[in-house]
C-alpha cells in the first residue's frame, strides 16, 4: 500500500502548527481605567473619576477554539467590545488599535501594548472619545491570569 506524500508529511504539519499563545482554561481579568481629561480638563477628570464604580475581576472560561483569536478577549466585558483594526500578538508581545463600544451607542478610539505568556497578559491602553456632551482621555490597564481548568458544566 502506497501512502500519498501529504498524508504521510501530515504529522508533521500537525506538530509545526502553532498553538494559541494563551492557554485555555479559567481565567480571571481585570480591566482598571483612568480618566485623564474630561472636556479638556484634569480637574473635572479627577471629579468624576470618584465616581466610576471599581473594576471587579470577572473569570470567564475560554476553550483554544475561542483563543485561537485572541482579540475577542482584550478590553471585553459585560456591556462593551472593542473592534481591533490593527492586532498584533507574537514573540510575548501585544500591538492593537481599534475602536471599543459600551454597548449603548458611545465608541471611543483605543491604542495599546502588552506581553503575554500562555498563562497571562497585560495589556496598557490609552484612548479618546465622546460620551455625550463630554470629550474624554483615558488610560488603563487590562489584565489577566490562567487560575485553572475550567469545571465541568453541570446538568
Amino acid at each position: 500500500m502506497h501512502i500519498p506524500r501529504f498524508l504521510a508529511a501530515l504529522p508533521f504539519l500537525l506538530a509545526a502548527a502553532p498553538a494559541p499563545p494563551l492557554a485555555p482554561g479559567l481565567w480571571e481579568e481585570t480591566l482598571v481605567y483612568a480618566l485623564d481629561s474630561v472636556n479638556g480638563s484634569e480637574d473635572a477628570a479627577q471629579r468624576m473619576q470618584g465616581t466610576l464604580p471599581s473594576p471587579q475581576p470577572r473569570r470567564d472560561c475560554y476553550t483554544a477554539a475561542d483563543l485561537a483569536d485572541a482579540r475577542a478577549i482584550f478590553l471585553a466585558g459585560a456591556e462593551g467590545s472593542c473592534h481591533f483594526g490593527r492586532f498584533a500578538m507574537a514573540d510575548g508581545k501585544i500591538d492593537a488599535a481599534g475602536d471599543c463600544s459600551d454597548g449603548r451607542g458611545q465608541t471611543m478610539q483605543v491604542t495599546g501594548s502588552g506581553h503575554y505568556t500562555p498563562a497571562g497578559y497585560d495589556f496598557d491602553f490609552t484612548g479618546s472619545g465622546q460620551s455625550g456632551k463630554l470629550s474624554l482621555t483615558f488610560r488603563g490597564r487590562d489584565s489577566g491570569r490562567r487560575v485553572g481548568a475550567c469545571s465541568p458544566p453541570h446538568p
